[in-house]
């Protein structure tokens, strides 16, 4: 039996740690949580990345963070998942935001 609940938890992401018998134990990871680590890795800047993408590339993965954005939004507002999801649908948002402009397409 699992203790995630789709409601309040990722689906994707489980937080990994060892307890006092040194075996490793999951935990679900709420979305709050995701969205100020997610905040974090971005104060840093895309110019710090070590990877690059092609314009293309930033524009598929913005339309993609949209659209999960719009679904987390979705679902907030049918009242089927927990209130802070909404954090993590601004994160996605503007992750969204600086990838188009990336991609060439805002300024």
């Amino acid at each position: 039996m699992t203790d995630t609940d789709p409601r309040r938890h990722l689906l994707s992401t489980r937080r990994y740690q060892w307890d006092s018998s040194g075996a490793a134990v999951s935990r679900p990871v709420g979305f709050a949580e995701e969205a100020a680590e997610r905040r974090e890795s971005l104060s840093h800047g895309l110019e710090d990345a070590r990877a690059t993408i092609t314009g293309n590339e930033a524009l598929v993965g913005a339309a993609l963070l949209k659209e999960f954005a719009a679904r987390l939004r979705h679902d907030l507002a049918q009242g089927t998942i927990a209130p802070d999801a909404e954090e993590l649908a601004q994160v996605a948002t503007d992750l969204a935001d600086r990838m188009t402009k990336a991609g060439g397409l805002t300024d």
